[in-house]
C-alpha cells in the first residue's frame, strides 16, 4: 500500500480544483467531514505543485481536468515525494483511461463529482475506516477491467485469500495481524506477494479483486 492510513483524520487538506464554485463546494466538504483540519486551495497545477513543493498534506483532492495541465502530475510528485499523503481523484471523467492512468499514479481513491454531497461526504468518511473511497461506479469499471483481463486467474494460497478479504473489507496491517493471529510484518509480507502477484498497486484494485473472486460483497 502506497500511503498510510488516516485513521484520525486529516489536519491538513489541499483541494485541487479549476472551477471556482465547485471548489468551494468541495472545500465545504471537506471542512463538514473533517472539521480539525487546515484547509488549501490550488486553481491550476502550477499553483498546487509550489504548495506542495512548500507544504506537506496529509489529504488531497485532485481534479484532473485543469487549464494547465493534469491532476495525474501533481499525484505523480507528490507520490515521488511523499508516500504517506492520501490522494483522492474528484472528477468528472468515469472512463477507464482516466480511472486506469490515477491508480496507477497513486491515486488512493477516485470520486465522481456528479454524486451527492452526502455521497462524497460518506466516501471520506471511509479514509478513517481504512476503506478506499471509490465511487460505485468507478467501482464497477475496476471490477469490469478485471473480468475483461482473460487468462486464467492468478492462483492464490488460502492465507493469501484470507489477507486479501481483510485489506480489502478495510481492516489495515496491524488489524488483520491479530484477526489472524499473525505478525504485523508477516501481514505486510502477504500483501506484497499479494499486490505482485495481482499486478495491483493500490487498495481499491485489491478491493476489486476480492469482489471478482467472490470474497467480499458491495
Amino acid at each position: 500500500m502506497t500511503a498510510i492510513e488516516i485513521s484520525q483524520g486529516p489536519t491538513s487538506i489541499l483541494v485541487l480544483e479549476d472551477l471556482p464554485s465547485t471548489s468551494d463546494w468541495l472545500v465545504g466538504i471537506a471542512r463538514e467531514t473533517f472539521p480539525e483540519a487546515s484547509i488549501s486551495t490550488a486553481m491550476t497545477l502550477k499553483q498546487s505543485l509550489k504548495l506542495v513543493t512548500d507544504n506537506s498534506f496529509d489529504l488531497l483532492l485532485v481534479d484532473l481536468g485543469l487549464p494547465d495541465g493534469t491532476g495525474l502530475d501533481l499525484i505523480k510528485r507528490v507520490r515521488q515525494e511523499d508516500e504517506h499523503s492520501y490522494i483522492v481523484v474528484t472528477t468528472i471523467f468515469e472512463d477507464d483511461q482516466h480511472l486506469t492512468a490515477a491508480l496507477r499514479a497513486g491515486a488512493n481513491g477516485y470520486l465522481l463529482k456528479d454524486e451527492p454531497r452526502e455521497s462524497l461526504i460518506q466516501h471520506l468518511n471511509d479514509i478513517s475506516k481504512n476503506r478506499p473511497p471509490i465511487s460505485n461506479r468507478a467501482l464497477g469499471r475496476i471490477v469490469n477491467q478485471f473480468n475483461r483481463s482473460g487468462g486464467d486467474q492468478v492462483s492464490l494460497t488460502s492465507r493469501e485469500e484470507d489477507v486479501l478479504t481483510l485489506i480489502a473489507k478495510g481492516y489495515n496491517v496491524s488489524e488483520s495481524a491479530e484477526m489472524l493471529d499473525l505478525t504485523a510484518n508477516t501481514v505486510k509480507g502477504y500483501v506484497k506477494t499479494i499486490y505482485a502477484k495481482l499486478g495491483i498497486s493500490s487498495r481499491a484494485e485489491a478491493t476489486a479483486e476480492a469482489i471478482k473472486r467472490n470474497l467480499i460483497e458491495v
